[in-house]
């Protein structure tokens, strides 16, 4: 891995020519959305329509429906007794690795079953292997504290249905890396083997530097129209940092150490781009073991979007590289 200093950048490589045409192949007229609520479950029905396209007889991941069963499971949250819905993907191999997962969304959209295809690739190609999907609770008819609660419930939960002595990966992308990020936090050391986060969100910065720690400030540099693209912008956050009292990015240094070995997935072409390099950099200088892929002319969490372009398929394979480095300590 290339020192983290060196993957410091002020402007973005040009766009991929592969994703240029993809845009161009799937160019449709913006939908207006009276409010995001309207927009919430036409984005998790997209999300089914495209995996089950993609899982069916004949399509390009019909291997990901073959031997994995998918099971709904809820879980009470500590506030009001909510049921959090959680997917848990399982072969019938006995199970020794334990992913929870966090799906993204911004924390405005997303289900349980929204980032499917990476669950079920984790299955297929991590043996003894099951994965947790949670589906917390969304702004903003809840609150981003409820969202980090339900995550927390969930994760806590999951632990107890842990196999004794299995290993414990979080996997967590764009606001879900976020997530994965807090839990990582909250369990503190030797609980998680590792962690996977993918174009994390772990700070701020798009409301202002004063929402990057001072001294990694110098290394923010992805809040700007310059590496923002089709897929996102720059991320403010109303109120700031979503209500939370901090974001990952912010937390004491020393509760950092000890924690596991940490994978991070980052897309040049994001305007959070910064956000992984930086909680990289923390995580390094806390003495954690990291590991920083950079993924060059391709925007945020793009494989979501376009999971059957090749970058995309060789994306997915880097996060299963990522969690057998993390198992391999």
């Amino acid at each position: 891995m290339p020192n983290l200093q060196d993957l410091v950048i002020e402007t973005p490589p040009p766009l991929d020519p592969a994703w240029l045409q993809w845009e161009k192949d799937n160019a449709k007229p913006p939908v207006a959305y009276a409010s995001i609520v309207e927009r919430q479950p036409v984005y998790a029905n997209e999300r089914r329509e495209l995996h089950a396209k993609l899982l069916a007889p004949g399509g390009q991941f019909h291997e990901f429906s073959e031997g994995i069963t998918a099971k709904s499971l809820t879980v009470p949250s500590t506030i009001d007794d909510f049921a959090i819905p959680v997917i848990q993907y399982s072969s019938a191999s006995p199970v020794d690795i334990v992913v929870i997962y966090y799906h993204g969304g911004g924390l405005f959209v997303g289900e349980a079953d929204s980032e499917e295809l990476s669950c079920r690739r984790i299955v297929k190609q991590i043996p003894n292997s099951t994965v947790y999907s949670v589906g917390y609770r969304l702004n903003p008819t809840y609150p981003a504290t409820t969202s980090l609660q339900d995550s927390t419930d969930a994760f806590d939960a999951i632990l107890k249905l842990a196999p004794p002595n299995s290993k414990i990966v979080l996997v967590g992308s764009s606001s879900g890396g976020e997530l994965a990020a807090f839990m990582q936090q909250h369990a503190g050391p030797g609980v998680v083997a590792g962690t996977v986060l993918r174009g994390p969100v772990t700070c701020n910065a798009g409301n202002g530097p004063e929402y990057v720690p001072e001294r990694l400030r110098a290394s923010y540099t992805s809040a700007s129209e310059a590496f923002s693209t089709s897929l996102g912008g720059i991320f403010v956050m109303d109120p700031p940092r979503a209500g939370l009292e901090r974001m990952p990015l912010e937390v004491e240094p020393e509760r950092l150490a000890g924690l596991g070995r940490t994978w991070i997935q980052v897309c040049s072409n994001d305007t959070l781009y910064s956000d992984g390099v930086c909680y990289a950099m923390a995580l390094e200088e806390a003495g954690v073991e990291v590991d920083v892929r950079v993924v060059q002319g391709f925007p945020h969490t793009f494989w979501l979007k376009a999971p059957e372009i090749k970058r995309a398929v060789q994306t997915e394979e880097e996060m299963i590289h990522g969690i057998e480095w993390i198992l391999s300590a």
